[in-house]
């Protein structure tokens, strides 16, 4: 349950900043920064994606070995850089963002 929820988190975060990004595309000139910024913003959500993705493996049995390989990494840095991660659910709620609702 808790991944389909964190699927959904990350589905509603990234058709943000999709919509983000199409507003700077069609924009004559756009504020200084913001291509970065929702580059950067992209960049914080597949490493969560990528995060979800290895506990869903190890749950399912995956080795770190099998884990590794698509990330081009060995077993060993697999399992330095990730065997340390946690699910938290719901995850810690951020001041400046607006509440869920119960329907997401």
């Amino acid at each position: 349950m808790a991944m389909l929820q964190i699927s959904n988190r990350l589905q509603t975060r990234l058709f943000g900043l999709v919509g983000v990004l199409d507003e700077v595309i069609h924009q004559e000139r756009a504020i200084p920064g913001v291509h970065c910024a929702v580059a950067a913003e992209f960049e914080e959500l597949v490493r969560e994606l990528v995060r979800c993705a290895v506990l869903a493996d190890r749950e399912a049995g995956a080795t770190w070995a099998t884990i590794g390989e698509p990330l081009g990494i060995s077993a060993e840095a697999a399992r330095h850089r990730y065997g340390h991660v946690r699910l938290i659910w719901p995850p810690p709620r951020n001041p400046d963002e607006e509440p869920e609702s119960e329907s997401s």
